[in-house]
């Protein structure tokens, strides 16, 4: 996984619940690539792209976000993911992305 198109591929979709926003809570943490896709980021409680309950920027959300519901380590009750990624799949994501981030 050298970029982060290789990294969101790995991941299950998932389908979330109508009205949930669970991840869209906390502060979260992308690449500047990522930052320039969502056309920036602010947190006010929740994520500045949370309008009327829905993701604004849903195809160019950061990894994080991609990976809430969609993991073992991080379900979601609102969510319907694939399938899990296992704690070890996630975890490999994880480090791949912290590689790509330690570039910038």
């Amino acid at each position: 996984m050298k970029n982060l198109e290789d990294m969101y591929n790995k991941i299950p979709q998932s389908i979330c619940k109508d009205g949930c926003s669970l991840c869209c809570h906390d502060v979260i943490q992308f690449t500047p690539e990522e930052e320039a896709n969502m056309g920036g980021y602010a947190h006010d409680g929740h994520c500045s792209h949370l309008v009327d309950n829905k993701c604004t920027i849903h195809n160019a959300r950061p990894l994080i976000c991609r990976l809430f519901g969609s993991s073992e380590i991080m379900k979601c009750d609102g969510c319907k993911p694939e399938r899990y990624l296992s704690k070890e799949e996630t975890m490999e994501i994880l480090q791949a992305y912290d590689l790509v981030q330690q570039l910038f």
